[in-house]
């Protein structure tokens, strides 16, 4: 078997049935023959712990004549693995992982044997072979990196190398199953890839916008907000510019513009760090985090395999009506959203540092807002033997409320030194403010501990300086017997005269300025708590709460909320309970109780969800349905009706909203109505990107993500993200990737033109952060055609004979009635069918393809005309 007649093109031929009647037997004999030809092979090379086998095969041929005088050329499938030299385009799985997929070169091995694939030493070492073990086992002597002295890096023998190692190819799958002992592998962690696969990417810019307008009209009295949330980057080697901010205008109000964050970046791949030059937060596993701007270099845990990173906070909520949702740090607008009715979950928003408070305010659809408070502390600092965490920071603390940013520097480090016991602290020093930090963490059978203890001192401006000391207790465990998760518990007590960065900061500005210093709140006890308990066929049960008093007013400030949810045989049921004390110090509680019930069994079937929430002296209750339509769920939407009582009094409201989340877009609108007020919104949100090939409009697209190249593709899906098609320039953006991890990129190639034939569906990456790389697909393109072309006189074609092109290039065989599958065919020209060597057993097929329609066509051209023979055409000339 020649290298271009590939199992592709055998599953093209297979395409060509599914449009044409009466080819489906004899493409399925065909196929059968050559799976004889590759089970034979399969066999050697089990029984072989090289690349190649010896022994060939037979191959009878007699059945697949249909003349007795005509016999087919069989002999290039005799050979048990018939690869020639070459270039393959083929995946590479080691120890049953898919590790790559690349272009592969095969080299040409002994005489009367298939060629073999090249791998470089330095590719196996990537691939995790350690030769430094392989050699010392062997006694071999040997180089600093495993090599043999003396032998080449550009083809290793791995089989030669490395004992019990196998190199196999699948021809039909296209694929190389390498196979390496345990003890010859490098340890690594799940998910590792080594540095030297982390790809720098491309020069690329870009710019995500959500733009949102909210209006609301009732009792005389019109209210409307525009919101518009951008996201700009721009990538230059290996440094990447980031620009956030937001824009807020409301009717009555002053447009407000809020720079979020404006950085560059680098990662530091020795260090396992990234420098950040510009606005940034720091860290928040030793001190609070606070935003600044000036330079950091921390380490950056996404560096390490996948199954070692930590998580990320959630928000969550409910909202009675079509509500806007507003999420606010340090008393800046980072998000901004409009939810239907019900529960809903915030989990996409950029990353802030690993702690600080949100402020998130939910605004109902006639007028009504409430807000409440995220509580956030970092799990127990354990860090595994070994492993370093670190941070410095030199800037100003960026804080809007403040007349005078005062300038600091912050030095955080963890170790783990042992399974048991992880050593962390830290420093600040400011103007007027000193802090000092040192704790330790501990891992027993009864959870993971820490404790720390944090000294500050504080000059406040007209009065004596101001010392104290905090401490901070945490406790994480997950209790197996019971199936209890407690996420997070953390207490914290500090003495009167202590106070924390951002409240020494505040309250020395009170003073410089001719502020009440009292104003300012003195944290004296927290407690927070987050704990997950699964009751296995019974449901679940959650709990959330946080309290915290202060040492210059009396009250606390209490957030609780609890929770339990099953299923039953039709849905799902949940009940919910909260409780949070307003700044004024009044007491709110809340309780939800919502089921789900699916209206049918089909794919888009809808749900229709219930909810009765009372608060205080006024209920509230609701009725959704909402479901999704598209081959892709590509179109969401959800209608609500809804009734409320506040007293003695009782209202209504119906709504309804939608989402299409499109190749290029996401589009959102809302409108509701009732009891004197009405309320509608709208939304869009996108991308737009500029790299190597042009400029390309898609999905909203994260700190790190793909490009892909796909020349003639146009209308293929990319199969990791929903809704998103190449382009008709060949290019589509996949928004979200992995940084540091082995990201596959699938295509799915349903509804591409018949024109167009794929090398390879399947892409590796494996980007830095905040990278952009490019995802390159070959593609032949060309015209497709399935030709009928019997032998002049009406005898047929010998089945199973080779055709090729004007070119020489192998484009498959002849199946039953004398018709020929084509692809990559210009608009005329010939092609040649040999069943065997000499000019008799040749015959040429000349054609000429009707003009293209300018549509992708449902199926293959059909075309008729007749193979005259070499000899002849031949005497004619003569």
């Amino acid at each position: 078997m020649t290298k271009n007649f590939s199992s592709a093109k055998i599953n093209d031929c297979f395409n060509v049935e599914a449009n044409s009647s009466g080819l489906k037997p004899i493409a399925a004999l065909v196929w059968s023959a050559f799976v004889v030809v590759g089970s034979a092979h399969a066999a050697d090379i089990q029984q072989s712990d090289t690349t190649t086998a010896n022994s060939a095969v037979t191959f009878d041929s007699t059945f697949l004549r249909t003349d007795p005088t005509q016999t087919v050329d069989v002999a290039r499938f005799a050979r048990s693995n018939p690869v020639s030299p070459g270039l393959y385009s083929v995946d590479i799985w080691v120890n049953d992982t898919r590790v790559a997929h690349d272009d592969v070169r095969f080299i040409a091995a002994e005489k009367d044997e298939s060629a073999r694939p090249c791998f470089s030493r330095k590719t196996l070492q990537g691939f995790g072979v350690d030769f430094a073990k392989a050699a010392a086992d062997k006694g071999a002597r040997h180089d600093a990196d495993g090599a043999p002295a003396g032998s080449s890096d550009e083809c290793v023998d791995l089989a030669a190398t490395v004992p019990g190692a196998t190199v196999e190819f699948d021809f039909a799958e296209q694929k190389i199953r390498i196979l390496v002992p345990q003890k010859y592998m490098r340890n690594s962690a799940r998910g590792y890839v080594p540095p030297e696969m982390w790809e720098q990417g491309v020069n690329a810019g870009f710019l995500s916008y959500n733009a949102n307008a909210y209006r609301t009209d009732g009792a005389g009295v019109h209210s409307a907000q525009e919101y518009l949330g951008l996201n700009a980057g721009l990538n230059i080697g290996a440094w990447h510019f980031r620009h956030q901010s937001s824009i807020t205008a409301a009717t009555g109000q002053a447009t407000q513009f809020d720079n979020i964050a404006t950085y560059i970046q680098h990662d530091v791949t020795k260090l396992r760090s990234q420098v950040t030059i510009g606005d940034a937060y720091t860290t928040g596993d030793v001190f609070d985090s606070v935003s600044f701007r000036g330079a950091q270099i921390a380490t950056d845990d996404r560096m390490l395999p996948e199954s070692l990173r930590g998580y990320a906070p959630v928000v969550r909520g409910t909202a009675e009506t079509n509500a806007r949702v507003t999420v606010r740090q340090n008393g800046q607008v980072i998000y901004e959203t409009t939810v239907s009715p019900g529960p809903f979950e915030i989990n996409d928003l950029y990353a802030t540092g690993y702690g600080g408070n949100l402020d998130v305010t939910v605004t109902e659809a006639d007028g009504r807002a409430r807000s409440f408070t995220v509580p956030y502390a970092s799990v127990a600092q354990s860090l595994r033997p070994g492993t370093t965490r670190f941070a410095v920071t030199a800037g100003q603390l960026r804080d809007d409320s403040l007349q005078t940013k005062p300038n600091f520097a912050q030095f955080t480090l963890q170790r783990g030194l042992t399974n048991l016991l992880t050593a962390y602290g830290g420093g600040i020093v400011s103007n007027g403010y000193v802090a000092v930090n040192a704790g330790a963490a501990f891992n027993t059978k009864y959870g993971a501990f820490s404790a720390d203890v944090t000294g500050a001192q504080t000059q406040v401006p007209g009065q004596q300086a101001m010392h104290g000391a905090s401490l901070r207790i945490g406790y994480s465990k997950f209790i197996d017997p019971t199936n209890t998760s407690i996420t997070v518990a953390a207490y914290r007590y500090s003495t009167a005269g202590y106070l924390s960065f951002q409240d020494a900061a505040t309250l020395r500005d009170a003073a410089l300025h001719g502020g009440d210093p009292d104003s300012v709140d003195r944290e004296r006890g927290r407690v927070q708590v987050t704990v997950n308990q699964s009751l296995k066929d019974h449901g679940s049960v959650f709990l959330t709460a946080s309290t915290q008093h202060y040492w210059n007013r009396g009250g606390s400030d209490t957030f609780f909320q609890a929770g339990y949810s099953n299923s039953y045989k039709y849905g799902t049921y949940s009940i919910t309970a909260g409780r949070t004390r307003n700044s004024d110090g009044t007491m709110s509680n809340q309780i939800m109780l919502s089921t789900t019930i699916p209206l049918g069994h089909s794919q888009h079937a809808p749900l229709l969800t219930t909810n009765l929430s009372k608060t205080g002296d006024s209920s509230n209750l609701q009725a959704n349905v909402s479901g999704s339509l598209g081959d892709n769920n590509q179109f969401s939407y959800n209608a609500y009706g809804t009734y409320g009582q506040n007293g003695e009094s009782g209202n209504g409201n119906a709504g309804v909203s939608g989402v299409y989340r499109a190749p290029y877009a996401q589009l959102t609108a809302s409108a509701s109505g009732g009891a004197g007020s009405s309320q509608v919104s709208a939304g869009v949100s996108g991308s737009i990107v500029a790299h190597p090939g042009g400029v390309t409009f898609s999905q909203t697209v994260g700190d790190t993500f793909g490009i892909v190249e796909a020349k003639g593709a146009e209308g293929a899906a990319v199969s990791s993200a929903q809704g998103v098609k190449v382009n008709r320039n060949g290019y589509a953006v996949v928004p979200y990737l992995t940084p540091y991890g082995m990201n596959t990129v699938d295509l799915d190639t349903k509804g591409t033109s018949t024109d167009v034939e794929f090398e390879s569906t399947s892409e590796h990456a494996v980007p830095r952060a905040g990278s952009v790389v490019m995802l390159k697909y070959k593609t032949v393109t060309g015209r497709a055609a399935l030709i009928q072309a019997p032998r002049l006189g009406g005898d047929a074609l010998p089945f199973g004979a080779e055709v090729v092109d004007q070119n020489g290039r192998n484009v498959g065989v002849v199946a039953q009635d004398s018709r020929i599958f084509a692809r990559g065919l210009d608009d005329k020209g010939s092609l040649t069918v040999k069943w065997g060597d000499r000019a008799a057993e040749q015959c040429r097929v000349d054609y000429v393809l009707p003009k293209p329609s300018g549509k992708a066509d449902a199926a293959y051209l059909s075309v008729q005309g007749h193979c005259v023979g070499i000899t002849s055409m031949q005497a004619q000339a003569e």
